[in-house]
C-alpha cells in the first residue's frame, strides 16, 4: 500500500524571477512522488504570498488543518525548498513539530531534508537553535524596557502594594488602607510598643482587612511586611525580595530609587522605624537548632480548619536546680491573642506522638487496601495504549486551534492602522489576546509532552507504583537517617491534610485521616528526572479508623500506667518504679529532671510483683512486643 502525501508550494512576486514559479515547484514534487512511490493525497499552493510569516497564508492553514484532522492519513508533507515552508524560524519550527506530533515528516526537496533521517533531524535541531536565539533576543529587549521604566520609578508591574490601587500602569492612595499604614507605624513609634502589640491594638479597636473577598483581623506577618517595605516613604528597591531566596554568589545587586507614586509617610518617620526595628530584633538561641516541624501546617484544626503550627513550653524545676524541660506540640495557628483569636480550639497535640504515628501509617500504608485500590484506579485502569492516544490526538487538535487563533489575531494586529484613534487601545486589547493564546499553548504543551510519556511507559510494562512502594517499604530505616528538613520535606511530597480527632480518643488514638498525595513520573531518562510537574498525581484519603492504633498513639503516661495497674491487680505503683521497668525492657526514656541531691542517695529497686503488673500494662498500651517476657534482674 503507498503511502500518502501532500505537497505545498508557495510563491511570492520577487520569486518569479528566480525560476521557483508555482509550476516549476508542482513538476518537481510530483516527479520526486513519483520515484519515492508516494500518492499525492492532496495539493495546497499560497500564490503571491510572503514567507515571514504564517500569518496570511490560507492554503498553508489549510493544510495543516486537514493533517490535524486526520483527514487523509498523510505520512509526508513535500515542500521545493525549506524557504517555500516558510522563513521565519520559530514559525518553521513549530508548523514542523506540529507534523512531527501527528507522525507527518516533512520532505525539502531541494534542500534535501528529510525529517525522518538522522540528517534532517539534526538541520531541524540546529533551526531550534536559531528560533531558542530569536526568543532571547526578545526577552532581552523586554526585560531592557522593563529595567528602564523601573530606573524611571515607574511600577514595573505585579499587585500594587496594600495602601495602592493600580489604575492603567499608575498607582495611587487607597485612603482607607493608607490610614491604616500611618497607624501601624505611629503605634510601632510609641514607647513599650512592639509588633504583636501593634497587632493586638488594631484587631481590638475593630479594624479588619480584607482577604481573598473577606474581613480577616491582622496578624504579625503583614504588619512587619508594612513597617519593612520602604514603597510607603516615596522609594523602590528592586531584588530586595528574591535575594533572601538566592545563595550569596547569585544574588542581584539591589536598586533603589524615587518612586514617582505619592508617598503615605514622611522619610524620617520610615528612618526611625527602622531603627527601632533592628534594636527590637532580638535573636534567641533555639534549645535544638536543627529542629525543624515536620508536619507544621498538614495537620488540620479540627475547628476552624486551619493548619496547626509548632508550639514549645519550657518547665522549670526550681527546686531541683532549675532543670529545664522543653515541650514540643501543634497548636491551631488561629488561636493567638495578638491576631484576635480568630479560632476558640485551644487543644494541643504532643508533637513527638503525632509525628511518630504519622510515619508508622506511612510505613504500613503500601500494605492498605486503599493505597493498591488508588493506584489501580489511576494508573492501571487508564494505561491502555488506546486511551493515551485518543487523549494525545484530542491535545495535538485542541494546541492547533490555538496555534490557529494565534496566527488571526497575529493578522489582526498587523492590519490595524497606526494613525487611526484608538490605535493603542485597539493593539493592547488584541495583544492580551495573543498573551493568553500564548499561555494555552504552553499548558497543552506540557499536557501533550505528559501523555507522551505515560504512552511511552505503557508500551515499555513499566510499573509507575514501583518506586513509591520500594521507598515506603523502608521508611523507617530512610527516616532514621534523615535531617529534620529532610523528613518535613518527605511528608510535604507525600501528605496534603491530616484529620485529627478534638480530644484523644480511649484507646489513645489522635488520627482520624490522612489525604495522600503522590507524584508519578513516567520514564528514567534525564528529561523526565529534569520535569518540575509529575506526570500523574495519586490521591486518596486513609481512614486511620480502620487500622490498628499505632504505637505512638497508644503509649500510655505514667498516670495511665498507674490506673491501669490499679484497676487489674490492686497495686500502687510509683512513677519511680515504672521508669525502671521501662529502661530495663528498652524504652526510650527522657532526660531525668527529678535527680535526687544526692547522687549517692540509695534507690528503691522495684519487686518483681509489681514489675509483672508494670510490664502486662506496658504490654497492654503496645509499649513493649507481646512476647516480651520477665526477665530476672542482675545479681
Amino acid at each position: 500500500m503507498k503511502k500518502k502525501c501532500y505537497i505545498y508550494t508557495r510563491v511570492s512576486t520577487a520569486a518569479q524571477t528566480e525560476g521557483y514559479s508555482l509550476e516549476a515547484q508542482q513538476e518537481r514534487l510530483r516527479q520526486y512522488a513519483e520515484y519515492k512511490n508516494l500518492e499525492i493525497a492532496g495539493e495546497y499552493c499560497d500564490a503571491g504570498k510572503s514567507g515571514k510569516s504564517i500569518l496570511g497564508r490560507p492554503a498553508f492553514m489549510e493544510m495543516m488543518d486537514d493533517i490535524a484532522s486526520g483527514k487523509d492519513q498523510i505520512s509526508y508533507v513535500l515542500v521545493f525548498k525549506l524557504s517555500r515552508f516558510g522563513r521565519n524560524a520559530a514559525d518553521v519550527l513549530k508548523s514542523i513539530q506540529t507534523l512531527l506530533d501527528y507522525d507527518v515528516d516533512l520532505v525539502c526537496v531541494e534542500d534535501s531534508i528529510d525529517s525522518s533521517t538522522q540528517g534532517g533531524r539534526l538541520t531541524l535541531a540546529i533551526l531550534s537553535a536559531v528560533a531558542e536565539i530569536e526568543r532571547e533576543n526578545i526577552r532581552v529587549q523586554f526585560m531592557a524596557g522593563r529595567m528602564q521604566k523601573m530606573m524611571e520609578g515607574g511600577w514595573a508591574g505585579g499587585p500594587a502594594p496594600f495602601g495602592y490601587r493600580n489604575k492603567n500602569g499608575k498607582l495611587t492612595v487607597e485612603p482607607g488602607e493608607a490610614e491604616i499604614v500611618r497607624l501601624i507605624y505611629a503605634k510601632y513609634l510609641e514607647p513599650e510598643m512592639k509588633l504583636a502589640t501593634v497587632v493586638r491594638w488594631l484587631n481590638d479597636h475593630g479594624y479588619r482587612r480584607i482577604s481573598r473577598g473577606s474581613p480577616c483581623p491582622y496578624n504579625r506577618d503583614f504588619a512587619a511586611r508594612v513597617l519593612d517595605n520602604p514603597f510607603y516613604c516615596g522609594k523602590i528597591v528592586y531584588y530586595r525580595r528574591t535575594n533572601r531566596s538566592m545563595d550569596e554568589q547569585n544574588q542581584r545587586k539591589e536598586i533603589t530609587v524615587r518612586g514617582k507614586q505619592e508617598a503615605i509617610i514622611p522619610e524620617e518617620m520610615w528612618d526611625r522605624v527602622q531603627e527601632k526595628r533592628k534594636q527590637m530584633a532580638v535573636h534567641y538561641e533555639k534549645d535544638e537548632p536543627d529542629r525543624i516541624s515536620m508536619l507544621s501546617g498538614l495537620v488540620k484544626c479540627p475547628l476552624c480548619g486551619a493548619g496547626m503550627v509548632m508550639q514549645k513550653n519550657k518547665h522549670v524545676n526550681k527546686n531541683r536546680g532549675g532543670y529545664y524541660k522543653t515541650i514540643y506540640y501543634y497548636a491551631c495557628r488561629n488561636y493567638r491573642k495578638s491576631e484576635g483569636r480568630r479560632c476558640s480550639f485551644k487543644h494541643t497535640y504532643n508533637q513527638s506522638k503525632l509525628d511518630g504515628a504519622v510515619l508508622e501509617i506511612l510505613g504500613q500504608l503500601t500494605r492498605t487496601e486503599e493505597f493498591r485500590n488508588a493506584f489501580a484506579a489511576a494508573i492501571g485502569d487508564q494505561s491502555s495504549e488506546a486511551s493515551f492516544e485518543g487523549q494525545l490526538k484530542d491535545l495535538r487538535r485542541r494546541l492547533h486551534s490555538q496555534e490557529h487563533l494565534k496566527y488571526k489575531l497575529g493578522q489582526e494586529l498587523d492590519c490595524l492602522d497606526v494613525l487611526a484613534d484608538g490605535y493603542d487601545e485597539a493593539y493592547d486589547a488584541i495583544q492580551v489576546r495573543i498573551d493568553a493564546a500564548y499561555d494555552r499553548i504552553e499548558q497543552l504543551e506540557t499536557e501533550i509532552g505528559q501523555v507522551r510519556r505515560k504512552l511511552a511507559a505503557v508500551r515499555e510494562g513499566l510499573q509507575s507504583s514501583g518506586q513509591i512502594s520500594r521507598i515506603l517499604d523502608h521508611i523507617d530505616r530512610l527516616y532514621r537517617k534523615m535531617s529534620c528538613a529532610e523528613r518535613r520535606e518527605l511528608c510535604r511530597q507525600f501528605i496534603e491534610r491530616i484529620e485529627v480527632f478534638p480530644e484523644e480518643q480511649k484507646d489513645g488514638r489522635i488520627l482520624k485521616s490522612v489525604a495522600f498525595r503522590f507524584p508519578v513520573f513516567y520514564g528514567e531518562d534525564e528529561a523526565a528526572g529534569e520535569q518540575e510537574l509529575p506526570d500523574e498525581t495519586v490521591a486518596f484519603v486513609l481512614d486511620c479508623r480502620k487500622l490498628p492504633v499505632t504505637v505512638p498513639e497508644a503509649k500510655a503516661t505514667y498516670a495511665e500506667i498507674k490506673a491501669y495497674v490499679l484497676e487489674k491487680t490492686g497495686l500502687k505503683v510509683s512513677s519511680l518504679y515504672i521508669a525502671q521497668i521501662k529502661r530495663k525492657y528498652g524504652i526510650e526514656m527522657g532526660e531525668n529532671y527529678n535527680k535526687p541531691e544526692d547522687p549517692k542517695a540509695r534507690v528503691p529497686k522495684c519487686p518483681k510483683k509489681k514489675e509483672l503488673a508494670i510490664l502486662d500494662a506496658l504490654k497492654n498500651f503496645r509499649m513493649v512486643p507481646e512476647t516480651a517476657e520477665y526477665e530476672e534482674a542482675e545479681a
